[in-house]
């Protein structure tokens, strides 16, 4: 039952249940409010200020959308097939999981909206950016290791970094952390405080975390499979929350990104991909399909996609900004992270105490003591941005991808020494080498496409040899560039500090012009 409402600029009216509105007031989830949805977009793009917040409960109301559309469109299906008597020859099957799940539904897609709704919960401040700052998996196994809470899934958490202790670990595996406490409160909360009405608390004693973990994560296995009357819906549900070439996640990011940013780039046609969505089941599993009549809106999807990342997070300034954190902290040790904690409560309390811009403003400014790091950081603070004085775009082709990655490495690998000489006569450049592929996460696609062939149907799975559009969507596009930190006051004195940089990049601009 959904007795709260949210009122959202991109989706209208949002119904959420009183769990969801219990999880929005707790900290892991309500600090997200703090969590800018593109770190410094915000300095290109003034009104772009939204929040993780926001857009996981966009997500959240998408994932419910598709899973009501894709059953949907199996019950359209199926009345014309019988409509005109035809008949079903195919080696899988077209299914209703509304009707295939039975009386378990409401739990699955409570869990469904959950996982939606919590996917972005171990964000921390900065979003991806603050990966490179968080703990190694073996400090993460120490702090679970004082609280209850996660003595069920200790093991799992041991499995899934097993090979990778001594990693970084990233926001997914620190969601998978919070969903299990947020879930294990709200069990207490429902056993303890007669918070919720009868429907709610019998949900509340359902509901599975590691079915929640698994539709965001499949390779967390506190649940082998997502399962049901021995069938599996771990890809379906999977599909839904988080796959390629498109999911909830991606749906609502673009369309909010866009609004905010105030470009037109990242707007598709929402009413007919849900019209393309349809559950399939093959060989005991079920996925999530497109049929091919909703092709072309998927290929218009991808490439909003692929602008926006172009004209807007890969946008000179905003990637100025990121380039100045990064020189700002060059110089911290990161095998010391900046997370300090020894307990749970005290890595729940590290989250919670750092928005972005506390982050920003003082944990780092307090860490960064070298002179000229602190002072590029207070540049960066005071939107003093460094200038670009070069670009360079390439556009390769799929024949070309090894080659010219290796050729890019090699050349940011030479940059150094230009840099060095650079700094002695006290200029302070960065270069940037950055990479939009469009079939980033093809590999961990479980979306098929279901092809008309004469009255029946056929699953693919190949995207990228469906058609000549998807093969054409292939090409990945780099863009190079070369920024200068501000020390001049007037255009001359830019023009010859920029002259400077471009006599000393001379051989590596050569070679970039060398690629084809």
């Amino acid at each position: 039952m959904y007795t709260g409402n949210v009122l959202d600029p991109i989706h209208g009216l949002i119904k959420i249940s009183e769990i969801e509105k219990w999880i929005l007031g707790q900290k892991p989830f309500n600090r997200l409010r703090r969590v800018k949805q593109n770190t410094f977009l915000y300095l290109v793009f003034p009104s772009s200020n939204h929040t993780r917040f926001e857009h996981s409960i966009g997500v959240m109301h998408l994932a419910h959308q598709i899973y009501l559309n894709s059953n949907n469109n199996y019950e359209t299906g199926a009345y014309k097939k019988e409509k005109y008597k035809v008949k079903d020859t195919t080696d899988f099957k077209f299914i209703s999981t509304r009707e295939n799940l039975g009386k378990q539904e409401k739990i699955f897609v409570q869990e469904l909206r959950l996982a939606s709704l919590l996917h972005d919960v171990g964000h921390g401040p900065m979003s991806h950016k603050f990966d490179q700052y968080t703990i190694t998996g073996r400090k993460l196994l120490e702090i679970l290791k004082t609280d209850k809470a996660f003595e069920p899934y200790l093991k799992h958490f041991q499995d899934f970094l097993k090979d990778k202790e001594d990693k970084k670990i990233d926001h997914e595996l620190v969601s998978c952390v919070f969903i299990i406490k947020i879930i294990s409160q709200l069990k207490e909360t429902a056993k303890t405080k007669n918070k919720f009405n009868k429907e709610q608390t019998e949900l509340i004693n359902q509901l599975n975390p590691g079915r929640i973990i698994k539709m965001i994560e499949p390779e967390f296995n506190a649940v082998e499979k997502i399962e049901n009357e021995n069938i599996d819906y771990t890809d379906y549900f999977n599909s839904i929350v988080s796959s390629f070439p498109l999911d909830a996640d991606r749906m609502d990011y673009l369309y909010r990104d866009s609004y905010f940013s105030g470009v037109k780039y990242g707007l598709y046609d929402l009413s007919r991909l849900l019209m393309s969505f349809i559950p399939v089941k093959e060989d005991g599993k079920v996925t999530l399909a497109v049929k091919e009549s909703g092709i072309d809106s998927v290929i218009r999807f991808i490439q909003s996609r692929t602008h926006l990342y172009n004209q807007v997070y890969f946008h000179k300034t905003n990637r100025s900004a990121n380039c100045m954190l990064d020189f700002a902290c060059r110089k911290l040790d990161l095998k010391k992270p900046i997370l300090e904690a020894t307990n749970f409560a005290e890595f729940e309390s590290f989250y919670w105490n750092n928005s972005d811009e506390l982050f920003l403003w003082n944990l780092l400014r307090s860490k960064i003591t070298s002179q000229k790091e602190s002072e590029v950081l207070e540049e960066l603070l005071n939107r003093k941005l460094w200038k670009r004085v070069f670009q360079k775009k390439i556009v390769v082709i799929p024949d070309d991808k090894f080659d010219v990655g290796r050729k890019l490495k090699d050349i940011k690998q030479n940059t150094s020494k230009a840099i060095s000489e650079l700094q002695e006569k006290g200029i302070d450049v960065a270069v940037d080498i950055f990479k939009n592929e469009v079939f980033k996460d093809y590999n961990k696609s479980k979306i098929k496409i279901a092809r008309k062939v004469d009255a029946d149907y056929e699953l693919v799975s190949d995207w990228k040899t469906f058609n000549k559009e998807l093969k054409i969507l292939e090409y990945e596009v780099y863009i190079i560039r070369i920024y200068l930190r501000r020390k001049f006051d007037n255009p001359k004195m830019f023009m010859r500090y920029k002259k400077s940089v471009l006599l000393e990049f001379k051989d590596v601009i050569e070679k970039l012009d060398q690629i084809k």
